[in-house]
């Protein structure tokens, strides 16, 4: 795989996660004149060298960061709403956006939750389609905005914006028949690591093997765990507990801690385990006995 799509892959997508999501429409913004405590360190050409400008050369650069808005956002704000026009383009900056839609019953389903440096917003830009879901800021939050016209004009002047996105949305693509097939025939324990693994961002695959040594948190609860499994909380809940038990994770309210990286890889992919330590390639954790599946 070329450096600039792999590159493009992992630091603009976290694409398992992101999927059906097209976005925007700006509500209740404060805006980088109006509010400028949170993103005076913030310099918008870092932001895009970090995110889908990776790789492109200086100029391009600048020039989308003069014409780019730092917008910081309280925790919870709407971002965009479902079935609105489109109006630009969005990279995060800093914090994180959740994408949600309302279930029959009113409550809201979470779909993904993206942070810096995903960006989003270009499927409906390039459809001409309303947005998809709503999403709202997860804690505090800057985004760097491109209007419409702002964002069009840089790809009608530099056209390998067009070639760098269609490798993205390619890669979602490719991700999309992914998840159809994991949906069908993977097993609740191995789609269950695998969010936790991608939700976290230590997120081995065949493309990359490094898992992140450290410990993160998912901030979702098990019921929203569930919804974007597919499955009831209580399902959730019960392989949790089972994973808890041996050490790989810690609950909390409102969020759920990754211990053990690596042994949880081991269960997300099992093809992968030969690559590993035996004890961590067998499903165990050091000091414990063999990982189980909730019964």
């Amino acid at each position: 795989m070329p450096d600039d799509v792999a590159t493009t892959a992992n630091q603009c997508s976290y694409y398992r996660q992101y999927l059906h999501i097209a976005l925007h429409n700006t509500v209740n913004f404060l805006t980088f004149d109006m509010y400028k405590r949170g993103t005076d360190d913030i310099d918008k050409a870092s932001v895009l060298r970090r995110s889908w400008l990776s790789g492109f050369p200086d100029d391009v650069i600048e020039d989308a960061a003069a014409c780019g808005t730092l917008r910081e956002v309280e925790d919870g704000t709407l971002i965009h709403a479902r079935g609105a026009e489109a109006d630009g383009f969005y990279t995060i900056a800093s914090g994180g956006v959740r994408f949600t839609r309302a279930t029959a019953d009113g409550h809201a389903t979470t779909i993904a939750v993206l942070d810096a440096p995903n960006c989003f917003g270009e499927i409906s830009l390039f459809d001409g389609l309303p947005r998809t879901h709503d999403g709202h800021a997860s804690g505090p939050t800057v985004l760097l905005f491109h209007a419409k016209t702002d964002f069009k004009r840089l790809l009608s002047r530099y056209p390998a914006i067009y070639e760098r996105f269609a490798k993205v949305l390619s890669m979602r693509l490719r991700a999309t028949f992914d998840l159809v097939e994991e949906a069908a025939i993977a097993p609740l324990t191995q789609r269950l690591a695998r969010r936790l693994l991608e939700l976290a961002h230590i997120q081995p695959s065949p493309l990359n093997a490094t898992i992140d040594a450290q410990g993160r948190e998912v901030p979702l609860t098990q019921e929203e765990l569930g919804h974007l499994l597919g499955k009831s909380r209580q399902s959730i809940s019960k392989q949790l507990h089972v994973w808890e038990q041996n050490g790989l994770i810690k609950t909390k309210y409102g969020r759920i801690s990754i211990t053990q990286p690596e042994a949880l890889a081991s269960i997300a992919y099992p093809d992968q385990a030969e690559t590993r330590s035996p004890r961590k390639a067998a499903g165990t954790s050091p000091g414990s006995h063999p990982i189980k599946e909730a019964p």
